[in-house]
Order: structure tokens, then C-alpha cells, then sequence
């Protein structure tokens, strides 16, 4: 929520800089000229210089929601009507249907990535240049912003090796350096794997500051510090036998070892499955690395700096006409993207679908007594509780004994886990016309579909609306990687162990029944251990990475047959990108240009 005492004055900075248009032609100009050596001239103008980046790669979480989340198992953007067909663009996600190249949606991962390292790289060469004492900073503060760049590049080289694998390597602002033949080729995966660890583990880690007190980040939130490096090595290590077919399950049990053990600071897992996510979550020593935002600011993760319909993300979780419900109506109405796959089919009596994957409703109904399982609703004191929007009409406090409707007034929402052309006869389950009785992604309406509500919604008025700072990473996905890992290794028991100590808080009575053995009665194997992922992490742009290493990306769920091959793991390059850069190799089983 709190903008950290390092960013002050970054909006004086935004405004100067210009964003790397397409990486694939690195001769690019970057900045525009006022980003010179002339720029520097207080401590502040180099922090200003340090973080830009930072805003940069916190708006580019909003297209990785759509790349990790809408490919996968766990949420869906259905079509409502004439609403959110978008040309079928949602359909080719769920469908993995990526092969035209030349649309642009598959690839904006690459072009915002590769926009971030070329800002790390030109602020590390400007610094390069630069005298310290001049700004007072002693050497080991100014290697400590060197590392915040280099950290944030190296968080910008993960995203793309896990999207893209064979990624071009740039470490450069100079042209003539980056026009080089070799400098333009894609480098093996493995190059890209040491690169990426020696940053992060020789020059991050040492350099970088550990977190201070035991009362959150505070004033470190949206700062890289030693737990964070440590963390995106526990991603690196986790994925490392997909990435480059050589496991490195130790390797990841030993980094966060260190990082739970305390080595970098203090973090511990939160009373509440919610704190990681509040509106005071700055404060939570569950988040290692947090992105600053704020509703005065930027909260690139709920709501853009744009004017008219903007919201993002977690703003485009919430079922249409709940404003008056959640007491948000100063903002506006919702427009619904972003559901839970649905667990039911359409027939009547409904009947509980088959699939494995999926099926978010079940596998949280599996263990009786979730505190998360039940409706979201803003308590006293700007707290909540639940975390979904269940079955059943929506109040509408604007009316009196109200509920909402849909945009055009025609009929009260009845959410349903399930998705179908409903209308006004969702209570009773009950389709009028039959070429919309089928359960599939292009059949929905506004009653179609549950939805998750992971970051809060508090009261418009109050001070505490959209205050929330985007968590990236948590304690607990660093206790879930070491749980898996030793898994893998053959050790169950502690790997259940460890995860009962994040579970446990999230069920009214932890019982035997619910806790994993040896401390319960519950088996845990890698599909149970798949499960609790998706569990702990719903709609935490991570579904699709996930699923792959599991080996399920391909398989079939809702509305989706198993892919043929596994080819749709990797996002293709446009023709666009192909035709700026000759060297760039498309990925396996995409269609190429002519050479």
C-alpha cells in the first residue's frame, strides 16, 4: 500500500522514459535523451533511475494473469451473452489454440519482458558511469541498487524462460553491442539457466539487503532484498527438470530451507489465509516481495491509471451489479473476465462432472470446514471473510429487498457453478433454448460461473478501497516448493508435514481427516500435492507453470480435449517478432516465416 522511502518521486522519472518496443530488434533506441549522464544529479535522481523498471514490470502482471491462468485448469472468461466473445481470443487460451502468429496476445510477454531488461540495462550502464560519493552513497549502497536492477533483470529472464524457453541473452544498452549476430541468436536453455542463477546467487544475494524487523516489509515493500533473490532460485530450481530436463530438487529444499530458517530476515505464515493479500499487507511477514500500489497510485493488480472501464486482474473478478453488495459503487459497476470453471453440467438434475483437473469447487469442498469455502463478505473494521462468490443472487442495497441483474435489467443474477445460457431461469436450472444447453465457453451469461475474491474489495468510502500491495511472493509458496520437492525425494511425511503448517489455518477444526500424514490420516501424492497447489494458490497467475511440471498441462478438463502433442507449453513468437530479428528460431510445432 505505502509507497517505499526509495521510490519517492518515481512519477517525476515516468514520464522521461520511453519503453523498448520490440526486444527482437535490439538496436532500438530505449529512452529518450534526457535519460544521459546530465539526468544524474542528486541521490534521488539515481533512485528515481533504479526503480523505474519496477513500475514497468508491475504492469506486466496483468497479460501473465491471462498466459498463466486462462491456459489452465482453474478459470475461465466465458462469453456472456454478446459480451466477452472478443473473437474468439478467450476460446484459443482454454483451447490452447495459439498457432496464429500473427496475433499479438501470445507474444506480450515477451515484448514487456524484454522492455524491462532494456530499462535494467540502460540504468546499469548509466550507473556504471557514475562516481558514488558524488550522490552520498557509499559503494555497498550503490551495489545494492546495482542489484536491485539485476534482480529485477533476472526476474525479467525467469518469466520469459518459463513462457518462451529459448530467449535471446542481453546484458547491453549498447546498440552497437546488441546489433552483433551473436548477440541477436537465441541461447540454449541451459545458458540461459546459469545465467540467470549466477546473477541471482553470485552478485543478488551478497549484495542485496535482508529484510529489518518482524513487522513486514514496511518501508522495504516493492524492494528486491536477500529472501527475495533466494526465492525466484527456489522458482528457477523448482522447474529446473522441465526447463533444462536436469532436476534440481535438493537445490530448492536447501534454498528454502535458508529462507524459511530466518537467514534473510524474518517472515513467518500469517493467523489468516487472507493477510497476505490486505489492505494492510505491507505489514504481513508472510509477503517476501510485494509490488507497491495503492488507489491514489497505481494498483496495476485491481485497477489501471486509465480513465473509463479499467479495471485489471482481481477488478475483473467480481460478478457483474455486486457494487452495491460490496458498497463499491463509487467506483462504478463490474464487468466480469475472470470465473471459476464450473463443477456441474446443465442437465437437470444437475449432476457433478468427472474430470480430474479442474473442479475448483470440489477440491475445496473436499475438506470440511474451509474457512476460504464460503461467501466473500466485508465485516466491521475493514476485515472479510470468504473468499468466493457463491451460488445465489447478489443483494442490491440500492433497492430495497433488491438483487442484482444483468447489464440490461432483463433478469436477477442466480450464480451457478455452472455455465450455461440461463437467463432469468438460473434458480431453477432450467436452459429455454436448446443451442445454448450445452456446458461450454461459448454458451455462458452473467449467472455463469463462481468467482474468486483473493485480494478485498472494501467499501468505496473509508480510506481502504484498492489499498492492497500485489503480493508476488509469499512464505508459503517457498514451504509448498520444499513440501514438493521432498515429495519427489521419496519423503511424504515431511513433506505433508510441512504442508499442515501452512494448512492448518485454513479450516475451522484441523482434524486428522483433513491434515496430510504422518500427522493426520490423509495420503499425499503428487496429485493430491497438485490439488493443494491450486488450493493454496487459486488464481495466482502460476496455474499453467504448475500444471506443466506436473506433466498435466496437456491433459483434458472442462471444455478442453487433451492436446495432442505438448508443444502448446511454450508460447509461440509473432511474425512480426520473426521478421525484426533473422536469428530468432521459432518454437517446436509453431508455424515459421519464410526465410
Amino acid at each position: 500500500m505505502k509507497i517505499t522511502k526509495y521510490i519517492i518521486g518515481l512519477g517525476i522519472m515516468a514520464g522521461t522514459v520511453i519503453s523498448l518496443p520490440s526486444c527482437t530488434d535490439l538496436s532500438e533506441t530505449v529512452y529518450d535523451q534526457v535519460m544521459s549522464q546530465n539526468y544524474y544529479n542528486t541521490k534521488q535522481d539515481v533512485i528515481n533511475a533504479v526503480f523505474r523498471p519496477f513500475e514497468h514490470i508491475y504492469e506486466s502482471i496483468v497479460r501473465r494473469h491471462e498466459h498463466e491462468e486462462l491456459t489452465g485448469d482453474q478459470l475461465i472468461t466465458p462469453t456472456r451473452g454478446t459480451w466477452w466473445y472478443d473473437g474468439g481470443k478467450w476460446e484459443k487460451y482454454h483451447y490452447h489454440q495459439y498457432d496464429d502468429i500473427n496475433s499479438g496476445d501470445w507474444t506480450s510477454g515477451w515484448e514487456s519482458m524484454y522492455a524491462g531488461i532494456g530499462q535494467c540495462n540502460l540504468v546499469l550502464d548509466e550507473l556504471a558511469q557514475l562516481n558514488p560519493s558524488k550522490f552520498n552513497l557509499s559503494e555497498s549502497e550503490f551495489d545494492s541498487f546495482k542489484a536491485q536492477l539485476r534482480c529485477m533483470r533476472a526476474y525479467c529472464y525467469l518469466r520469459l524462460f518459463n513462457s518462451y524457453r529459448n530467449c535471446v541473452l542481453t546484458t547491453s544498452s549498447d546498440q552497437a553491442v546488441n546489433e552483433r549476430p551473436e548477440n541477436r541468436k537465441q541461447v540454449s536453455p541451459q545458458v540461459m539457466f546459469d545465467f540467470i542463477e549466477g546473477e541471482l546467487k553470485d552478485f543478488c544475494l551478497p549484495s542485496l539487503p535482508s529484510k529489518t524487523g518482524q513487522s513486514g516489509n514496511g518501508n522495504q515493500q516493492g524492494q528486491f532484498t536477500k529472501a527475495a533473490a533466494a526465492s525466484l532460485l527456489v522458482r528457477l530450481y523448482l522447474n529446473a527438470e522441465k526447463w533444462i530436463g536436469q532436476p534440481k530438487w535438493q537445490e530448492c529444499i536447501d534454498m528454502c530451507k535458508r529462507i524459511i530458517g530466518g537467514e534473510f530476515g524474518y517472515y513467518a505464515i500469517a493467523d489468516n489465509w487472507y493477510e497476505p493479500f490486505d489492505w494492510n499487507n505491507e505489514m504481513c511477514n508472510e509477503v517476501i516481495f510485494g509490488f507497491s500500489g495503492s488507489y491514489g497510485t497505481t494498483s496495476w493488480h485491481l485497477k489501471s491509471g486509465e480513465h473509463g472501464d479499467n479495471r485489471t486482474v482481481y477488478g475483473r473478478g467480481l460478478p457483474y451489479g455486486c457494487q452495491y453488495f460490496l458498497k463499491i459503487e463509487g467506483d462504478g459497476s463490474r464487468n466480469p473476465k475472470y470465473a471459476i470453471s464450473p463443477s456441474f453440467d446443465n442437465q437437470r438434475p444437475r449432476q457433478i462432472f468427472d474430470y480430474e483437473l479442474g473442479m475448483v469447487t470440489q477440491k475445496f469442498a473436499k475438506y470440511a470446514g474451509d474457512k476460504r469455502y464460503k461467501q466473500y463478505v466485508n465485516t466491521s473494521n475493514n476485515t472479510r471473510e470468504g473468499m468466493f462468490f457463491m451460488e445465489g443472487k447478489i443483494a442490491n442495497s440500492s433497492i430495497s429487498g433488491g438483487y442484482a441483474k444483468n447489464p440490461d435489467n432483463q433478469y436477477v443474477l442466480y450464480l451457478l457453478d455452472q455455465v450455461g445460457r440461463f437467463e432469468g431461469n438460473a434458480e431453477s436450472g432450467y436452459i429455454a433454448n436448446p443451442n445454448y444447453q450445452e456446458s461450454k465457453l461459448g454458451n455462458g451469461d452473467f449467472n455463469s460461473g463462481l468467482y474468486c475474491v483473493k485480494y478485498p474489495f472494501y467499501p468505496f468510502d473509508g480510506g481502504y478501497f484498492i489499498e492492497s500491495d500485489y503480493t508476488e511472493i509469499r512464505l508459503a509458496e517457498i514451504i509448498y516448493s520444499q513440501a514438493e520437492c521432498l515429495l519427489r525425494l521419496g519423503q511424504a511425511g515431511e513433506a505433508g508435514k510441512l504442508l499442515n503448517s501452512v494448512r492448518k489455518r485454513n479450516y475451522e477444526n484441523f482434524t486428522a481427516d483433513i491434515a496430510y500424514q504422518p500427522e493426520g490420516n490423509v495420503v499425499l501424492d503428487l496429485k493430491e500435492m497438485l490439488d493443494e497447489w491450486g488450493r493454496e494458490f487459486l488464481a495466482e497467475s502460476r496455474r499453467r507453470t504448475d500444471l506443466i511440471r506436473f506433466g498435466r498441462f496437456q491433459d483434458a478438463w472442462w471444455d478442453k480435449k487433451r492436446d495432442a502433442d505438448t508443444h502448446y507449453e511454450l508460447f509461440p513468437f509473432s511474425q512480426t517478432q520473426l521478421e525484426q530479428n533473422e536469428y530468432l528460431k521459432q518454437n517446436p510445432g509453431y508455424p515459421d516465416i519464410a526465410r
